[in-house]
């Protein structure tokens, strides 16, 4: 008989906090989306020709260099990293804005499943409530082994993530996600975020 050692090798986080001062954050980000919403009239728009996965309305991914309200968003989500990792221990000794935009989903808006590569993903769920549009994280495992008389685990490829407006997420960059559709006629928003671990110091290759 030959005996066989099962050892868990792999560990997925995510980390989420309330936004202090949230209810002027809203404010500002939805005058940002009024005036993207009214182009016409503001002659002003900074949304994207090319498509990508998010199957919505969204401003530039370099919006915190077109608007000064979401640089300062930005600078303040970046602080508040950097205090996490200081006191959690990590090795990030600087964080660099890798880019930064709105998204905004009307009826039947949604986003495909998607990666944002080597950084620190960051999601502002400035309002989504009133919607059914749910954000999901998605595992990349393509074969799971599960027991026959398993009743207690319901394993799934697919992690809903209960939030509120306010509400902050940071992540893996490489963790895929997306969002459900929504059907209602309510407009849910958020603010996306990549930030760029930056070492002072090069680092040995092995």
């Amino acid at each position: 008989m030959v005996e066989i050692t099962k050892v868990p090798i792999f560990i997925q986080e995510i980390f989420h906090f309330q936004l202090p001062n949230f209810s002027e954050w809203e404010k500002q980000i939805k005058q940002i989306v009024l005036v993207e919403d009214n182009k016409k009239i503001h002659d002003l728009s900074s949304t994207p020709k090319e498509q990508c996965n998010v199957m919505a309305q969204r401003t530039a991914w370099n919006s915190h260099q077109r608007y000064t309200s979401l640089k300062l968003l930005c600078d303040e989500i970046r602080n508040y990293l950097n205090t996490f990792v200081e006191n959690a221990g990590y090795d990030v000794p600087e964080f660099i804005i890798g880019g930064c935009w709105i998204n905004w989903y009307g009826k039947d808006n949604y986003a495909l499943p998607h990666v944002h590569g080597d950084v620190v993903s960051v999601v502002v769920f400035i309002d989504v409530e009133e919607t059914d549009a749910k954000f999901f994280f998605h595992a990349d495992n393509n074969f799971v082994l599960v027991k026959k008389e398993e009743t207690s685990t319901n394993f799934s490829n697919v992690k809903h993530v209960e939030v509120k407006n306010g509400t902050v997420i940071f992540f893996d960059g490489s963790l895929r996600h997306s969002v459900s559709q929504n059907t209602t006629e309510k407009k849910r928003i958020t603010v996306a975020m990549n930030f760029v671990p930056s070492y002072k110091e090069k680092r040995n290759e092995y």
